[in-house]
């Protein structure tokens, strides 16, 4: 029988003893950030986002950040706001 990762129950049957706390979680920290990356990305399609990669220069970057701090917003949020202004909508 192979032990899967992702399997919380044979995880306990062949781990080792070890001393001190007893882990919280079973999953490795790499698992973890992978689990909640994909949940994080389910939250967001559910919520009607979509993901968006974009090549942007330095100096409009830089601004954009600017822009973000002065308005105590995200980045996201920044850039959503002028392409909605840009496509009047």
């Amino acid at each position: 029988m192979s032990i899967q990762p992702e399997d919380r129950t044979t995880m306990d049957l062949f781990s080792p003893s070890r001393p001190g706390r007893p882990r919280s979680n079973p999953y490795d920290r790499v698992q973890q950030s992978r689990y909640n990356k994909r949940s994080q990305r389910m939250r967001d399609k559910q919520s009607g986002f979509h993901r968006l990669e974009v090549k942007l220069q330095a100096d409009v970057v830089a601004r954009v950040d600017e822009a973000a701090e002065e308005l105590g917003l995200a980045r996201a949020d920044i850039i959503n706001e002028a392409l909605r202004q840009w496509l009047h909508m």
